[in-house]
Protein backbone atom coordinates (compact mmCIF):
# COMPACT_ATOMS: atom_id res chain seq x y z
CA UNK A 1 0.00 0.00 0.00
CA UNK A 2 2.85 2.34 0.85
CA UNK A 3 4.43 1.64 -2.55
CA UNK A 4 1.11 2.34 -4.33
CA UNK A 5 0.69 5.63 -2.47
CA UNK A 6 4.27 6.62 -3.29
CA UNK A 7 3.47 6.06 -6.98
CA UNK A 8 0.44 8.37 -6.78
CA UNK A 9 2.47 10.88 -4.77
CA UNK A 10 5.14 10.76 -7.48
CA UNK A 11 2.60 11.69 -10.15
CA UNK A 12 1.52 14.68 -8.09
CA UNK A 13 5.01 15.89 -7.24
CA UNK A 14 6.17 15.00 -10.75
CA UNK A 15 3.70 17.60 -11.99
CA UNK A 16 4.12 20.05 -9.12
CA UNK A 17 7.89 20.42 -9.50
CA UNK A 18 7.92 21.75 -13.08
CA UNK A 19 4.68 23.71 -12.72
CA UNK A 20 5.84 25.49 -9.56
CA UNK A 21 9.21 26.42 -11.05
CA UNK A 22 7.89 27.55 -14.44
CA UNK A 23 4.99 29.49 -12.91
CA UNK A 24 7.32 31.33 -10.55
CA UNK A 25 9.62 32.13 -13.49
CA UNK A 26 6.82 33.41 -15.69
CA UNK A 27 5.06 35.42 -12.99
CA UNK A 28 8.34 37.15 -12.15
CA UNK A 29 8.95 37.83 -15.85
CA UNK A 30 5.48 39.37 -16.31
CA UNK A 31 5.99 41.75 -13.38
CA UNK A 32 8.13 44.86 -13.91
CA UNK A 33 8.89 44.87 -10.20
CA UNK A 34 10.14 41.27 -10.16
CA UNK A 35 11.88 40.96 -13.55
CA UNK A 36 15.32 41.63 -12.08
CA UNK A 37 14.55 39.31 -9.16
CA UNK A 38 13.41 36.32 -11.17
CA UNK A 39 15.91 33.89 -9.64
CA UNK A 40 15.10 35.11 -6.14
CA UNK A 41 11.38 34.62 -6.75
CA UNK A 42 11.85 31.05 -7.94
CA UNK A 43 14.31 30.06 -5.20
CA UNK A 44 12.07 31.54 -2.49
CA UNK A 45 9.29 29.33 -3.85
CA UNK A 46 11.68 26.38 -3.67
CA UNK A 47 12.73 27.31 -0.12
CA UNK A 48 9.35 25.99 1.03
CA UNK A 49 10.93 22.55 0.61
CA UNK A 50 13.43 23.54 3.28
CA UNK A 51 10.64 24.75 5.56
CA UNK A 52 8.82 21.47 4.95
CA UNK A 53 11.85 19.44 6.03
CA UNK A 54 12.27 21.59 9.14
CA UNK A 55 8.61 21.64 10.22
CA UNK A 56 8.07 17.96 9.45
CA UNK A 57 10.99 16.93 11.68
CA UNK A 58 9.85 19.33 14.43
CA UNK A 59 6.31 17.89 14.31
CA UNK A 60 7.57 14.31 14.65
CA UNK A 61 9.77 15.32 17.61
CA UNK A 62 6.82 17.06 19.27
CA UNK A 63 4.52 14.06 18.81
CA UNK A 64 7.15 11.64 20.12
CA UNK A 65 7.74 13.90 23.12
CA UNK A 66 3.99 14.02 23.69
CA UNK A 67 3.94 10.23 23.87
CA UNK A 68 7.04 10.30 26.12
CA UNK A 69 9.05 8.27 23.59
CA UNK A 70 12.56 9.32 24.59
CA UNK A 71 14.05 5.81 24.49
CA UNK A 72 15.88 3.54 24.88
CA UNK A 73 12.66 1.46 24.84
CA UNK A 74 9.65 2.46 22.77
CA UNK A 75 5.95 1.75 22.67
CA UNK A 76 5.03 0.28 19.28
CA UNK A 77 1.56 1.82 19.27
CA UNK A 78 2.91 5.30 20.07
CA UNK A 79 5.44 5.15 17.23
CA UNK A 80 2.77 4.04 14.76
CA UNK A 81 0.44 6.86 15.81
CA UNK A 82 3.38 9.27 15.48
CA UNK A 83 4.06 8.63 11.83
CA UNK A 84 0.38 8.39 10.90
CA UNK A 85 -0.43 11.61 12.72
CA UNK A 86 2.46 13.43 11.04
CA UNK A 87 0.94 12.55 7.66
CA UNK A 88 -2.52 13.65 8.81
CA UNK A 89 -1.20 17.04 9.97
CA UNK A 90 0.49 17.45 6.59
CA UNK A 91 -2.90 17.02 4.91
CA UNK A 92 -4.21 20.27 6.43
CA UNK A 93 -2.16 22.72 4.29
CA UNK A 94 -2.47 20.40 1.27
CA UNK A 95 -6.27 20.61 1.30
CA UNK A 96 -6.05 24.40 1.48
CA UNK A 97 -3.65 24.47 -1.48
CA UNK A 98 -5.93 22.18 -3.48
CA UNK A 99 -8.94 24.46 -2.94
CA UNK A 100 -6.89 27.53 -3.85
CA UNK A 101 -5.72 25.90 -7.07
CA UNK A 102 -9.23 24.88 -8.10
CA UNK A 103 -10.97 28.21 -7.44
CA UNK A 104 -8.32 30.96 -7.59
CA UNK A 105 -5.13 30.06 -9.43
CA UNK A 106 -4.74 31.25 -13.04
CA UNK A 107 -2.12 30.74 -15.73
CA UNK A 108 0.73 33.25 -15.89
CA UNK A 109 0.53 36.21 -18.28
CA UNK A 110 3.72 35.07 -20.06
CA UNK A 111 2.20 31.66 -20.80
CA UNK A 112 -1.06 33.25 -22.04
CA UNK A 113 0.77 35.67 -24.33
CA UNK A 114 2.78 32.78 -25.74
CA UNK A 115 -0.39 30.87 -26.55
CA UNK A 116 -1.84 33.95 -28.26
CA UNK A 117 1.33 34.32 -30.36
CA UNK A 118 1.07 30.71 -31.50
CA UNK A 119 -2.62 31.16 -32.36
CA UNK A 120 -1.72 34.25 -34.39
CA UNK A 121 0.64 32.08 -36.46
CA UNK A 122 -2.42 30.03 -37.43
CA UNK A 123 -1.81 27.06 -39.69
CA UNK A 124 1.93 27.64 -39.72
CA UNK A 125 2.11 26.95 -35.98
CA UNK A 126 -0.04 23.86 -36.31
CA UNK A 127 2.10 22.61 -39.14
CA UNK A 128 5.21 22.39 -37.00
CA UNK A 129 3.66 20.68 -33.96
CA UNK A 130 4.84 17.26 -35.02
CA UNK A 131 8.39 18.60 -35.40
CA UNK A 132 8.45 20.39 -32.04
CA UNK A 133 10.10 17.67 -29.99
CA UNK A 134 12.72 17.01 -32.66
CA UNK A 135 13.52 20.72 -32.89
CA UNK A 136 13.75 20.95 -29.11
CA UNK A 137 16.18 18.06 -28.99
CA UNK A 138 18.22 19.38 -31.91
CA UNK A 139 18.68 22.94 -30.62
CA UNK A 140 18.41 22.43 -26.86
CA UNK A 141 19.59 18.86 -26.19
CA UNK A 142 22.83 20.06 -24.59
CA UNK A 143 20.92 22.26 -22.16
CA UNK A 144 18.56 19.43 -21.26
CA UNK A 145 21.51 17.08 -20.88
CA UNK A 146 23.33 19.56 -18.64
CA UNK A 147 20.37 20.31 -16.36
CA UNK A 148 19.30 16.66 -16.17
CA UNK A 149 22.73 15.22 -15.40
CA UNK A 150 23.54 18.02 -12.94
CA UNK A 151 20.32 17.14 -11.13
CA UNK A 152 21.23 13.43 -11.30
CA UNK A 153 24.63 13.81 -9.62
CA UNK A 154 23.19 16.25 -7.07
CA UNK A 155 20.30 13.97 -6.06
CA UNK A 156 22.64 10.99 -6.02
CA UNK A 157 24.76 12.65 -3.34
CA UNK A 158 21.96 14.58 -1.61
CA UNK A 159 19.38 11.82 -1.20
CA UNK A 160 22.05 9.21 -0.64
CA UNK A 161 23.28 11.17 2.36
CA UNK A 162 19.77 11.94 3.59
CA UNK A 163 18.84 8.25 3.48
CA UNK A 164 21.83 7.41 5.67
CA UNK A 165 21.75 10.53 7.82
CA UNK A 166 20.80 8.46 10.85
CA UNK A 167 23.83 6.23 10.28
CA UNK A 168 26.08 9.28 10.19
CA UNK A 169 24.59 10.65 13.41
CA UNK A 170 25.21 7.27 15.02
CA UNK A 171 28.91 7.78 14.24
CA UNK A 172 28.84 11.12 16.08
CA UNK A 173 26.82 9.71 18.96
CA UNK A 174 26.69 5.87 18.98
CA UNK A 175 24.18 5.89 21.86
CA UNK A 176 21.76 8.37 20.25
CA UNK A 177 18.08 7.58 20.71
CA UNK A 178 15.52 8.04 17.93
CA UNK A 179 14.48 11.44 19.23
CA UNK A 180 18.11 12.54 19.52
CA UNK A 181 18.74 11.51 15.91
CA UNK A 182 15.71 13.59 14.95
CA UNK A 183 17.08 16.56 16.90
CA UNK A 184 20.37 16.37 14.98
CA UNK A 185 18.32 16.05 11.78
CA UNK A 186 16.38 19.18 12.79
CA UNK A 187 19.67 21.06 13.21
CA UNK A 188 20.81 19.89 9.78
CA UNK A 189 17.49 21.06 8.28
CA UNK A 190 17.94 24.48 9.90
CA UNK A 191 21.46 24.83 8.47
CA UNK A 192 20.16 23.80 5.05
CA UNK A 193 17.31 26.33 5.27
CA UNK A 194 19.81 29.14 5.78
CA UNK A 195 21.47 27.96 2.56
CA UNK A 196 18.19 28.34 0.64
CA UNK A 197 17.97 32.01 1.65
CA UNK A 198 21.62 32.73 0.86
CA UNK A 199 20.88 31.32 -2.60
CA UNK A 200 17.69 33.35 -3.03
CA UNK A 201 19.23 36.70 -2.12
CA UNK A 202 22.42 36.36 -4.19
CA UNK A 203 21.42 34.43 -7.32
CA UNK A 204 20.40 37.54 -9.29
CA UNK A 205 23.53 39.49 -8.39
CA UNK A 206 25.81 40.03 -11.42
CA UNK A 207 28.82 38.85 -9.41
CA UNK A 208 27.08 35.55 -8.62
CA UNK A 209 24.53 34.32 -11.12
CA UNK A 210 23.27 30.80 -11.75
CA UNK A 211 26.34 29.15 -13.23
CA UNK A 212 28.78 30.44 -10.62
CA UNK A 213 26.44 29.46 -7.79
CA UNK A 214 26.01 25.91 -9.09
CA UNK A 215 29.74 25.44 -9.68
CA UNK A 216 30.53 26.90 -6.25
CA UNK A 217 28.11 24.55 -4.48
CA UNK A 218 29.38 21.49 -6.34
CA UNK A 219 33.00 22.50 -5.68
CA UNK A 220 32.38 22.85 -1.94
CA UNK A 221 30.58 19.53 -1.95
CA UNK A 222 33.61 17.93 -3.61
CA UNK A 223 36.09 19.47 -1.14
CA UNK A 224 34.10 18.78 2.04
CA UNK A 225 33.20 15.19 1.20
CA UNK A 226 36.72 14.54 -0.03
CA UNK A 227 38.10 15.63 3.35
CA UNK A 228 35.59 13.33 5.07
CA UNK A 229 36.62 10.41 2.84
CA UNK A 230 40.40 10.91 3.11
CA UNK A 231 40.42 11.44 6.90
CA UNK A 232 37.45 9.23 7.71
CA UNK A 233 39.15 7.22 10.49
CA UNK A 234 40.73 10.22 12.18
CA UNK A 235 37.47 12.20 12.07
CA UNK A 236 35.66 9.45 13.99
CA UNK A 237 37.98 9.82 17.00
CA UNK A 238 36.74 11.89 19.99
CA UNK A 239 39.34 14.57 19.20
CA UNK A 240 37.92 15.35 15.73
CA UNK A 241 34.31 14.16 15.96
CA UNK A 242 32.96 17.73 16.13
CA UNK A 243 35.06 18.64 13.10
CA UNK A 244 33.42 15.72 11.32
CA UNK A 245 30.02 17.02 12.39
CA UNK A 246 30.86 20.53 11.15
CA UNK A 247 32.02 19.24 7.75
CA UNK A 248 28.84 17.23 7.27
CA UNK A 249 26.48 20.06 8.22
CA UNK A 250 28.53 22.63 6.30
CA UNK A 251 28.06 20.47 3.19
CA UNK A 252 24.28 20.77 3.72
CA UNK A 253 24.59 24.56 3.68
CA UNK A 254 26.56 24.61 0.44
CA UNK A 255 24.25 22.04 -1.11
CA UNK A 256 21.30 24.40 -0.77
CA UNK A 257 23.41 27.50 -1.47
CA UNK A 258 24.28 25.89 -4.78
CA UNK A 259 23.01 22.93 -6.80
CA UNK A 260 19.78 22.21 -4.91
CA UNK A 261 18.49 25.72 -5.72
CA UNK A 262 19.97 26.02 -9.21
CA UNK A 263 19.01 22.56 -10.48
CA UNK A 264 15.40 23.49 -9.72
CA UNK A 265 15.64 26.93 -11.33
CA UNK A 266 17.69 26.31 -14.47
CA UNK A 267 15.59 23.74 -16.40
CA UNK A 268 12.66 26.17 -16.45
CA UNK A 269 14.78 29.19 -17.38
CA UNK A 270 16.78 27.60 -20.17
CA UNK A 271 13.81 26.35 -22.22
CA UNK A 272 11.15 28.27 -24.20
CA UNK A 273 7.82 28.94 -22.49
CA UNK A 274 5.96 26.44 -24.65
CA UNK A 275 8.08 23.47 -23.54
CA UNK A 276 9.41 24.80 -20.22
CA UNK A 277 7.45 22.47 -17.94
CA UNK A 278 8.28 19.43 -20.04
CA UNK A 279 12.03 20.17 -19.93
CA UNK A 280 11.89 20.78 -16.19
CA UNK A 281 9.93 17.58 -15.64
CA UNK A 282 12.46 15.61 -17.68
CA UNK A 283 15.37 16.94 -15.61
CA UNK A 284 13.49 16.31 -12.37
CA UNK A 285 12.77 12.71 -13.42
CA UNK A 286 16.44 12.11 -14.20
CA UNK A 287 17.31 13.64 -10.82
CA UNK A 288 14.96 11.28 -9.03
CA UNK A 289 16.56 8.40 -10.90
CA UNK A 290 19.80 9.53 -9.26
CA UNK A 291 18.11 9.39 -5.87
CA UNK A 292 16.84 5.89 -6.64
CA UNK A 293 20.27 4.64 -7.72
CA UNK A 294 21.83 6.20 -4.62
CA UNK A 295 19.35 4.36 -2.41
CA UNK A 296 20.55 1.07 -3.89
CA UNK A 297 24.28 1.83 -4.19
CA UNK A 298 24.67 3.48 -0.78
CA UNK A 299 23.08 0.43 0.83
CA UNK A 300 25.84 -1.77 -0.61
CA UNK A 301 28.93 0.22 0.43
CA UNK A 302 30.44 1.31 3.73
CA UNK A 303 30.29 4.83 5.13
CA UNK A 304 33.70 5.90 3.86
CA UNK A 305 32.89 4.89 0.29
CA UNK A 306 29.68 6.93 0.52
CA UNK A 307 31.78 10.02 1.11
CA UNK A 308 34.10 9.14 -1.78
CA UNK A 309 31.10 8.74 -4.12
CA UNK A 310 29.54 12.00 -2.93
CA UNK A 311 32.83 13.85 -3.45
CA UNK A 312 33.17 12.71 -7.05
CA UNK A 313 29.51 13.55 -7.69
CA UNK A 314 30.49 17.09 -6.74
CA UNK A 315 33.43 17.03 -9.15
CA UNK A 316 31.19 15.71 -11.94
CA UNK A 317 28.76 18.53 -11.20
CA UNK A 318 31.50 21.13 -11.60
CA UNK A 319 32.52 19.74 -15.01
CA UNK A 320 28.92 19.43 -16.24
CA UNK A 321 28.10 22.97 -15.16
CA UNK A 322 31.24 24.43 -16.71
CA UNK A 323 30.56 23.02 -20.18
CA UNK A 324 26.78 22.65 -20.53
CA UNK A 325 25.11 25.30 -18.36
CA UNK A 326 24.73 28.86 -19.71
CA UNK A 327 24.33 31.74 -17.29
CA UNK A 328 21.27 33.74 -18.36
CA UNK A 329 21.18 35.97 -15.29
CA UNK A 330 19.56 39.20 -16.47
CA UNK A 331 18.32 37.82 -19.79
CA UNK A 332 14.66 38.49 -20.62
CA UNK A 333 12.95 35.11 -21.04
CA UNK A 334 10.96 36.55 -23.94
CA UNK A 335 14.19 36.60 -25.95
CA UNK A 336 14.33 32.82 -25.64
CA UNK A 337 10.74 32.65 -26.91
CA UNK A 338 11.59 34.84 -29.91
CA UNK A 339 14.43 32.51 -30.80
CA UNK A 340 12.13 29.49 -30.40
CA UNK A 341 9.51 31.04 -32.72
CA UNK A 342 12.24 31.55 -35.35
CA UNK A 343 13.25 27.88 -34.96
CA UNK A 344 9.62 26.75 -35.30
CA UNK A 345 9.30 28.93 -38.39
CA UNK A 346 12.25 27.10 -39.94
CA UNK A 347 14.61 30.09 -39.85
CA UNK A 348 16.74 29.64 -36.74
CA UNK A 349 19.51 31.72 -38.33
CA UNK A 350 17.13 34.69 -38.71
CA UNK A 351 17.26 35.38 -34.99
CA UNK A 352 20.20 37.55 -33.90
CA UNK A 353 19.04 38.78 -30.48
CA UNK A 354 20.29 38.52 -26.93
CA UNK A 355 19.39 34.82 -26.55
CA UNK A 356 22.40 33.98 -28.78
CA UNK A 357 24.69 36.54 -27.18
CA UNK A 358 27.84 34.54 -26.28
CA UNK A 359 27.64 35.83 -22.69
CA UNK A 360 24.31 33.95 -22.33
CA UNK A 361 25.53 30.72 -23.96
CA UNK A 362 27.31 27.74 -22.45
CA UNK A 363 30.87 26.81 -23.40
CA UNK A 364 29.47 23.95 -25.49
CA UNK A 365 26.99 26.22 -27.30
CA UNK A 366 29.77 28.65 -28.14
CA UNK A 367 31.79 25.73 -29.50
CA UNK A 368 28.80 24.82 -31.70
CA UNK A 369 28.87 28.35 -33.12
CA UNK A 370 25.51 29.64 -31.88
CA UNK A 371 27.18 32.85 -30.76
CA UNK A 372 28.09 33.72 -34.37
CA UNK A 373 24.43 34.54 -35.02
CA UNK A 374 24.47 37.35 -32.47
CA UNK A 375 24.31 40.96 -33.66
CA UNK A 376 24.57 44.05 -31.51
CA UNK A 377 21.91 46.71 -32.02
CA UNK A 378 24.22 48.84 -34.18
CA UNK A 379 25.16 45.82 -36.32
CA UNK A 380 21.48 44.92 -36.76
CA UNK A 381 20.72 48.49 -37.86
CA UNK A 382 23.55 48.36 -40.41
CA UNK A 383 22.17 45.10 -41.83
CA UNK A 384 18.69 46.63 -42.17
CA UNK A 385 20.20 49.69 -43.84
CA UNK A 386 22.12 47.45 -46.23
CA UNK A 387 18.97 45.56 -47.20
CA UNK A 388 17.19 48.86 -47.88
CA UNK A 389 20.17 50.31 -49.80
CA UNK A 390 18.97 49.40 -53.35
CA UNK A 391 16.10 51.84 -52.91
CA UNK A 392 18.59 54.47 -51.80
CA UNK A 393 20.74 53.78 -54.87
CA UNK A 394 17.77 54.17 -57.19
CA UNK A 395 16.65 57.32 -55.45
CA UNK A 396 20.14 58.86 -55.62
CA UNK A 397 20.49 58.00 -59.28
CA UNK A 398 17.28 59.79 -60.20
CA UNK A 399 17.74 62.87 -58.03
CA UNK A 400 21.47 63.61 -57.85
CA UNK A 401 23.00 61.65 -60.70
CA UNK A 402 25.09 63.62 -63.22
CA UNK A 403 24.13 61.41 -66.10
CA UNK A 404 27.33 59.42 -65.83
CA UNK A 405 26.30 57.25 -62.88
CA UNK A 406 28.79 58.78 -60.45
CA UNK A 407 26.41 59.13 -57.50
CA UNK A 408 25.05 55.58 -57.67
CA UNK A 409 28.61 54.26 -57.88
CA UNK A 410 29.50 56.26 -54.79
CA UNK A 411 26.55 54.81 -52.91
CA UNK A 412 27.49 51.28 -53.97
CA UNK A 413 31.05 51.78 -52.77
CA UNK A 414 29.66 53.01 -49.43
CA UNK A 415 27.53 49.89 -49.17
CA UNK A 416 30.56 47.71 -49.83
Amino acid sequence: MFTAVQFIFGIGVGGEYPVASTSANERAESSTKLQKRRGETVVLTFSMQGWGNLVNTAVIIAIMAGFNQYGPTYDKHSLEVTWRLSYAIGMIPLVGILLYRIFRLRESAVWQHKREALKAMGGKAKGVQWRKFNLLMYYYWHRNFGTAMSWFVWDFAFYGNKLFQGTFIKIINPKASVIQILEWTLLNSAVALVGYYFAAFTIDKPWMGRMRMQMMGFAWMFVLFLICAVHFKELQTPKYIHTFQFLYYFSSFWGQFGPNATTWLLPAELAPTEVRSMCHGFSAAVGKAGALVAGVVFGLVDMRVKFWISAFCGLAGVVLTLFTIPDITGLDLREGDRRWLAILDGHHDAYHGEAVNPRYLSVFERMLGYGKLYRTQSEAEQIVAYKDAPKAVELTATTTGNGKGDAPALVRRSRN
